[in-house]
């Protein structure tokens, strides 16, 4: 019977190694798209985010399935309340990257303004935040967890400077207002990426540790 468990387990953890690898290459592909206006990579990651779905739907049935049949507890139950929590945040993380892909599709055809360096600072960040908190849980790596919430306040301060950097670029030419606004709205799913990570970086050190923002769970 515990075989059967461990090998349920084993399963639960392959699928969540498969929704981070297909994140990890879903903002990898967003950020060329957003900043190399690559509008082929930003209609393959506007098209492709039924995948996540599909990924977050298999992980609950599984995990729901582990509770159900086997009645974990302890450790066990820790992993599996955790990847419950988990995929809620990957599935997400990938309708921002779909939501940031659609818009860069409105500016196809367009003349451009140039993009903001703290917008394209805080995508940078992001890429690094995402590739992080994954290979933390894979890893099992409670280091990589803290790095992941630290870089958060970088991120935020970005966003707070970006109105700062827009309203110049829009006083030059108000026939860019729309793409300021496409721009500062790309800054805000950016933004919100970064708060994902940071709840899965949580997470796996709920993981590793039984205790979730210094609070004790399981």
């Amino acid at each position: 019977m515990r075989n059967k468990f461990d090998q349920e387990l084993e399963n639960l953890h392959g699928d969540l190694v498969q929704m981070g690898h297909f994140i990890e290459t879903t903002i990898d592909k967003m950020m060329s798209a957003f900043t190399a206006d690559n509008y082929e990579l930003a209609r393959e990651v506007y098209e492709n985010d039924d995948i996540a779905d599909d990924l977050e739907l298999q992980i609950e049935r599984r995990s729901l399935r582990i509770l159900l049949s086997q009645q974990p507890v302890a450790r066990d139950l820790r992993t599996i309340s955790t990847a419950l929590k988990m995929i809620t945040d990957m599935e997400r993380i990938c309708d921002l990257a779909r939501n940031i892909s659609r818009t860069v599709l409105r500016f196809e055809g367009q003349e451009l303004i140039r993009k903001p360096e703290n917008v394209l600072l805080m995508s940078e960040k992001c890429v690094i935040m995402v590739n992080k908190c994954v290979q933390a849980f894979i890893n099992n790596n409670l280091n990589l967890a803290k790095e992941v919430i630290a870089l958060d306040d970088e991120v935020d301060a970005l966003y707070k400077n970006v109105h700062d950097n827009i309203a110049p670029l829009v006083a030059q030419n108000l026939r860019t207002v729309d793409q300021a606004v496409d721009l500062v709205m790309i800054a805000k799913h950016f933004e919100r990426i970064g708060d994902h990570t940071v709840n899965i970086a949580e997470w796996v050190e709920f993981n590793i540790t039984g205790e979730h923002k210094s609070h004790k769970l399981l």
